[in-house]
């Protein structure tokens, strides 16, 4: 993977995935106030994607093997694509950084996500979308790479609502990565699907 990363906002999990979704349909997820959540259970680890509403979402389901409780980093490149790493190591930004390095050529390929809205909402799977029982959401903002893990903070871990340009992601899984004896990382990767350009018509 090339391109320019930026750190854009981070995610608590006790072990529970986080959804990616348009932003227009979590409204349509209740995974605290009905048995949506209990769909999320029953899947494999080779399913990356779940129905909301009338969509999709991407499933960032965690790795155990890299750590149980633990941070979600988020990224944004310049090209508009989107990587979620779960990272573990003495050396934790190093980790991070070589983990948006590796190439996404072995990743797990998932269905494309749809974003119309032009935000893509991202939140524990264990909250409903909106409402009571959902997760406060945060803009993503730019901000330097963390230089530890850390712990979480005592008030509630917020979501992350990131504005986008782009309709269409390609959707990728790379679990657990070991770069050596005490480095490791999984990876969830959104990238801009290309637009192809019609070709131009000939003059009569």
């Amino acid at each position: 993977m090339r391109g320019s990363w930026v750190h854009t906002g981070r995610l608590w999990t006790n072990g529970d995935p986080f959804l990616a979704v348009d932003a227009a349909l979590r409204g349509a997820w209740h995974g605290f106030s009905d048995n949506h959540y209990d769909d999320i259970v029953d899947l494999g680890p080779d399913d990356t994607n779940i129905r909301v509403g009338a969509g999709l979402a991407a499933l960032i389901g965690t790795d155990g093997v890299v750590r149980d409780d633990s941070w979600l980093e988020v990224f944004q490149a310049e090209n508009g694509g989107i990587a979620i790493v779960q990272a573990s190591g003495p050396d934790y930004p190093r980790v991070l950084t070589e983990a948006l390095r590796h190439p996404d050529t072995d990743d797990e390929p998932g269905d494309p996500l749809i974003v119309h809205s032009g935000e893509l909402a991202l939140f524990s799977a264990a909250c409903d979308g909106t409402g009571p029982h959902s997760q406060p959401l945060v803009p993503a903002r730019p901000g330097p790479t963390p230089s530890v893990h850390g712990r979480p903070s005592h008030d509630g871990d917020p979501g992350l609502l990131i504005t986008t340009t782009y309709t269409t992601f390609a959707f990728k899984v790379r679990w657990y990565t070991q770069l050596d004896e005490e480095n490791c990382f999984a990876r969830w990767l959104l990238t801009p699907a290309a637009v192809s350009t019609p070709a131009p018509t000939a003059r009569q």
